[in-house]
C-alpha cells in the first residue's frame, strides 16, 4: 500500500529519491543505455503565496533582464467545476491561491483527450498535424498509414522541450507522456534533460496497468528499457518530488528551467490513500444531481456564468440518485469520495511544489500555466468488466486501494462539468474546455480573469515568447517542420497588448466527434447521436455556452460560413473523418 500522504510530510522527497535511484540500478542491470485540510468551501480569492496578503502584490519587484523559469502542470481528466476557483466544493486552496494571485482562463481549450492534447501542448499545432489524430495508429481503414496518424509525436513538428534546451532552458519532466513508447520517441528523445513518465498513463498507487493485462510501463530518462514501480508508488507524490529533486540537482548554475508535470490525477482507475479518502466520507451522500446544482449556483456567484443560467439536464438513460437502492447509493458516492481525494491531494502536493520554489527564491520569477487536458470523463466500468474481472478487488471496503479499479461514470462527470455539455472524447464544450490560469507575480495582474479562446495550441508560443527565443519556421535540424498554428497569448496576460480573437479558428476531431469555432460561433458534431439525427449543430456560445439552441436554421448564412471553415480545416490538418463512435459519416 502506498505512504499515506500525512506520513510523506518531510520525508517523502528522501525516501522518494531512493526509490528513483533503485528503479534505475534496475534499469541499467536490464542493459537499457497532501492532503489539504479538511472538506470545505474554499474561497477563490485567496492570496497568492510569497504575496503581500492585503493586496495581492508581489513580495518582491521581478527582475526584466533574468529570464522566467516555465512551469506547465497538466491534470488528467479534471472537469471544468473541479477546482474551488471555478466553483467546486473540493479542497484546493493551494490551486485557488494560484489562480487568485494571477488570471484565470475563462475559454481555455484541450483537445477531446489526453494524447492529442499533449500532441497540441508539444508542438503548437494542431493534433493531426503532430501525429496525434487518433488515440494510437490505427490499423485499417484510411487512417492507417496516413501522416497525423502515427499515434506518437511526429518530427514533422519541433517539440518544446527542444527548442527550451537549444535557447539555454533546463528541460524536465515527471508525469504521463503518452506521445510514445520507443526509446526514439521518448521525452528525453524529444528534448527533456531529465524524466521519470509513464508511457500511457497507470494506475495511481502501485503498478497496475490502466487497461489489460501486465503492469504499467515506465521510463526514465534515456535509459531503453521500461520498468515497474513498486507496491509503495502514489502517482501524485512521486512525481512532484521527483520534479523537486530534478530542479534542486541544478539549481544555482545561472540557467532558467522548463518543468512539466504531467499528472495522471484524477484519471481513472480512482485510487487514493485510504486517509485522504476518509476526509471525504459522507460528503457526497446527497448525489450527483444535488452537486450538480450546488455546483452550477456557485458558479454564479463567482460570475462565471450569468444569474439567468439554465444548464442541460442530466444525461439520457442514466439513474437518478432517488432511483438508487440505498447500497448502490453508498458505493456511488464512495466512487466520488476517491475522486475528491484525489483533486485535493493533488492541490497539496502543487502547494509543495510552489513552496519549494519559493523557499529557493525561484517563484516571483516563476511563469506557471494550470490546465486539465480535456473535460471530465464519463466512461462507466462496464467497458473494462473484463479486465476488472481478473485484475481487482472491488468489494466495497477495498474500494480506492491499488488492486481496486474504479470510473465514477456520467452522471458524476456531468456534475463535474457545469455549466457545459457532455463530457470527454465529444467536441462539446465539457468536453474541451477546461479549467485553467496563469500566475507570474508581477507580471500577470492578480485577481483578473480573461475571455480570450486560447488553447493547448498557444502555449508553446506563448512559452517561447517568455524565453526570448523563436520558432525555427518551417525547417528543424535538417528537415521539414509545421509552424505553430496557436498564437502567443503573452500579450493578453501581462496587459501589454490584444491579441486577435475575433478571426481566429480552432478545430477539433477526433473518432468523428467534431467542431470548428470562430469568435463567439460554434459547429459541433455528435458522432454518439442516433442515426438519422447525426449531423452539424450551429451555436452562438456569447447567448448559449452550454450550446442548447441549434441555430443552423435560422442563421444560415452563418452556418454556411461555419461549413466553410470546417472544410478548410480538415484539408489543412490532413483530417480523415472515419466511422469512429457509430457515425456513418
Amino acid at each position: 500500500m502506498a505512504q499515506s500522504v500525512g506520513a510523506a510530510r518531510g520525508s517523502s522527497r528522501s525516501g522518494n529519491f531512493l526509490l528513483a535511484l533503485v528503479v534505475l540500478g534496475a534499469a541499467a542491470a536490464c542493459g537499457g543505455g497532501g492532503s489539504g485540510g479538511e472538506p470545505g468551501a474554499v474561497t477563490a480569492q485567496a492570496p497568492q503565496p510569497g504575496a503581500d496578503p492585503a493586496t495581492g502584490a508581489a513580495s518582491s519587484d521581478p527582475d526584466p533582464d533574468r529570464r522566467p523559469n516555465l512551469v506547465l502542470i497538466v491534470a488528467d481528466d479534471l472537469g471544468w467545476s473541479d477546482l474551488g476557483a471555478f466553483g467546486g466544493e473540493i479542497p484546493t486552496p493551494n490551486l485557488d491561491a494560484l489562480a487568485a494571485g494571477g488570471m484565470m482562463l475563462t475559454q481555455f481549450y484541450a483537445n477531446q483527450s489526453c494524447a492529442p492534447t499533449r500532441a497540441m501542448l508539444m508542438s503548437g499545432t494542431d493534433a493531426h498535424r503532430a501525429g496525434l489524430g487518433s488515440l494510437g495508429a490505427p490499423r485499417q481503414g484510411p487512417q492507417a498509414g496516413a501522416p497525423g496518424y502515427e499515434g506518437q509525436l511526429s518530427f514533422r513538428v519541433a517539440s518544446m522541450a527542444d527548442l527550451l534546451k537549444d535557447a539555454g532552458y533546463h528541460t524536465y519532466m515527471t508525469g504521463k507522456w503518452h506521445l510514445g513508447t520507443t526509446p526514439e520517441n521518448s521525452p528525453h528523445a524529444r528534448g527533456f534533460e531529465r524524466s521519470f513518465v509513464s508511457l500511457t498513463g497507470a494506475a495511481h498507487l502501485g503498478s497496475l496497468s490502466w487497461g489489460g493485462p501486465g503492469l504499467a510501463p515506465y521510463r526514465v530518462d534515456d535509459y531503453e528499457d521500461t520498468f515497474n514501480v513498486g507496491d509503495d508508488f502514489y502517482s501524485t507524490e512521486f512525481y512532484t518530488d521527483q520534479m523537486i529533486d530534478y530542479i534542486d540537482g541544478n539549481h544555482g548554475d545561472g540557467q532558467p528551467f522548463f518543468a512539466f508535470l504531467a499528472y495522471t490525477a484524477p484519471h481513472w482507475p480512482l485510487q487514493a490513500p485510504p486517509e485522504s479518502i476518509a476526509k471525504f466520507e459522507g460528503r457526497y451522500d446527497e448525489g450527483y444531481d444535488v452537486l450538480h446544482a450546488r455546483r452550477l449556483e456557485r458558479a454564479k456567484e463567482l460570475g462565471l456564468i450569468p444569474e439567468d443560467f439554465t444548464a442541460e439536464g442530466p444525461p439520457d438513460g442514466e439513474p437518478r440518485w432517488d432511483e438508487l437502492d440505498d447500497a448502490e447509493r453508498a458505493r456511488r458516492a464512495r466512487y466520488m469520495e476517491i475522486f475528491a481525494a484525489m483533486v485535493s491531494d493533488l492541490d497539496s502536493y502543487i502547494g509543495e511544489f510552489v513552496d519549494y520554489l519559493d523557499s529557493i527564491g525561484e517563484l516571483d520569477n516563476t511563469f506557471i500555466l494550470f490546465m486539465s487536458d480535456n473535460g471530465a470523463e464519463g466512461w462507466e466500468i462496464s467497458r473494462y468488466q473484463n479486465w476488472v474481472d481478473r485484475c481487482c478487488d472491488n468489494s466495497f471496503d477495498n474500494l480506492g486501494a491499488g488492486d481496486s479499479y474504479v470510473l465514477y461514470g456520467r452522471n458524476w462527470a456531468w456534475a463535474g462539468a457545469p455549466p457545459f455539455r457532455r463530457q470527454k472524447f465529444t467536441a462539446f464544450e465539457g468536453g474541451i474546455r477546461v479549467p485553467a490560469f496563469v500566475n507570474f507575480p508581477g507580471r500577470v495582474p492578480a485577481g483578473t480573469r480573461n475571455d480570450i479562446v486560447g488553447s493547448a495550441m498557444d502555449v508553446l508560443p506563448t512559452f517561447l515568447e517568455l524565453a526570448g527565443t523563436e520558432h525555427p519556421g518551417t525547417s528543424y535540424r535538417g528537415q521539414s517542420v509545421h509552424p505553430p498554428h496557436g498564437r502567443s497569448l503573452v500579450p493578453e496576460f501581462t496587459g501589454t497588448g490584444d491579441v486577435d480573437d475575433d478571426e481566429y479558428v480552432i478545430g477539433w476531431e477526433l473518432s468523428g466527434n467534431r467542431a470548428i469555432r470562430q469568435g463567439d460561433w460554434k459547429m459541433t458534431w455528435d458522432a454518439n447521436a442516433p442515426d438519422g439525427e447525426r449531423g452539424w449543430a450551429l451555436f452562438n456560445l456569447a447567448d448559449d455556452p452550454a450550446e442548447q439552441f441549434d441555430l443552423k436554421a435560422s442563421e444560415p448564412e452563418q452556418f454556411a460560413h461555419m461549413v466553410t471553415l470546417w472544410h478548410e480545416y480538415e484539408r489543412d490538418n490532413g483530417v480523415i473523418v472515419t466511422s469512429g463512435l457509430n457515425s456513418t459519416d
